[in-house]
């Protein structure tokens, strides 16, 4: 019977400590829920009705239309697995008078930092959370 090697114990122990409290971390944060809200200000040139299409790689949110100064919400849990992508969703829109389908990352987990995310949707593009715009990431002619 062998005697374990005393560093190998105290390593083993420090790599079992370190493990626990990843594991907490993660599990604590991965209960974190953000919630996106989508905000039609869409004045082209008078109050009119939006559609957009919301996705992610793993969701497919469908198909909306939105009032002028309606809104639509959605909720999820972020990634934060390391060795996994960060979560993004993209969103395309399109509204009456604009032949165009406009496309704007609705959820970036890198670049947002942010829990309650609120969007409000202009004809240039979006504004979250009232503090930072965004124009169009492209914008594409629809199909006849």
């Amino acid at each position: 019977m062998t005697v374990p090697n005393s560093i190998s114990l105290k390593f083993s122990i420090l790599i079992i400590i370190l493990l626990a409290f990843e594991a907490s971390d993660t599990i604590a944060i991965s209960f974190a829920e953000v919630k996106v809200t989508i905000v039609n200000k869409v004045l082209a040139p008078t109050p009119t009705n939006i559609t957009f299409h919301c996705k992610s790689r793993d969701d497919d949110l469908g198909f909306h239309t939105l009032v002028s100064e309606g809104s639509y919400a959605f909720t999820f849990s972020p990634n934060f697995t390391p060795w996994f992508s960060k979560t993004l969703f993209f969103c395309s829109f399109t509204w009456p008078g604009n032949p165009q389908l406009h496309y704007l990352d609705i959820y970036d987990q890198v670049r947002d930092n942010c829990y309650r995310c609120r969007w409000t949707i202009n004809k240039d593009g979006g504004c979250l959370n009232t503090h930072k715009c965004y124009k169009w990431n492209s914008v594409k002619l629809m199909d006849a």
